[in-house]
């Protein structure tokens, strides 16, 4: 009975949780190298700096996995971060001739056409919360090196109110994405700063 019950309730979530996984996995990689410059100025390692131009193909197989295991999570999740990654160039030209505004606006026309509206709500509500709560908790170090960051921007109260109402929707729409999302946030992040760490023992010692 026990082992009925476990395959019911557990192995359903198996799939999603590791789109989550490697979904968060390729966002954070591609994010680190991105921010490569500021990081080094600040001093912070990554592992997507010890990588350099290695971080590009491993984001890509960590997103291959991702869209193995859950198509619909891995890719509305990663068209979210996109989206939300534009904050900073909202009104400037991409290479692509639209603006930040208007990429993120096409994915999101793509996302409901796709995937449909709840998967649009509940992955974009996911990212944004987690980058409201990230941009908290990184107020007083994004403001002195002039990273973008919203509470900076709307102020700490209305960061904060942004993601509550973020989270409260997630509860009612899709609590097991913002479970899921709200475990695998930290957890990537401990894995990728061990990496990190691990890179620069493995460098000490030549």
């Amino acid at each position: 009975m026990s082992g009925a019950i476990f395959s019911v309730s557990i192995l359903p979530l198996l799939r999603p949780c590791l789109a989550c996984f490697f979904t968060g996995m390729t966002i954070k990689m591609m994010d680190d190298y991105l921010d490569g410059p500021l990081d080094r100025l600040i001093g912070k390692k990554t592992w997507a700096a010890d990588l350099q131009e290695a971080t590009l193909p491993y984001a890509l197989l960590a997103f291959s996995l991702a869209v193995i295991a859950e198509p619909t999570w891995s890719i509305t999740l990663f068209w979210a971060s996109y989206a939300v990654g534009m904050r900073g160039d909202r009104l400037r030209p991409l290479p692509l001739g639209l603006t930040g505004w208007q990429e993120a606006l096409l994915l999101g026309v793509l996302t409901l056409s796709a995937f449909g509206w709840k998967a649009l709500v509940t992955s974009w509500a996911a990212i944004f919360s987690l980058q409201a709560v990230d941009d908290l908790l990184d107020h007083q170090q994004d403001k002195m090196c002039g990273a973008a960051n919203w509470a900076t921007r709307w102020g700490v109260v209305e960061t904060g109110l942004a993601a509550a109402i973020a989270i409260a929707l997630l509860c009612y729409l899709d609590v097991i994405k913002l479970l899921l999302v709200s475990i695998n946030g930290p957890l990537i992040v401990s894995i990728l700063r061990h990496m990190a760490r691990k890179e620069d023992e493995i460098s000490g010692q030549y």
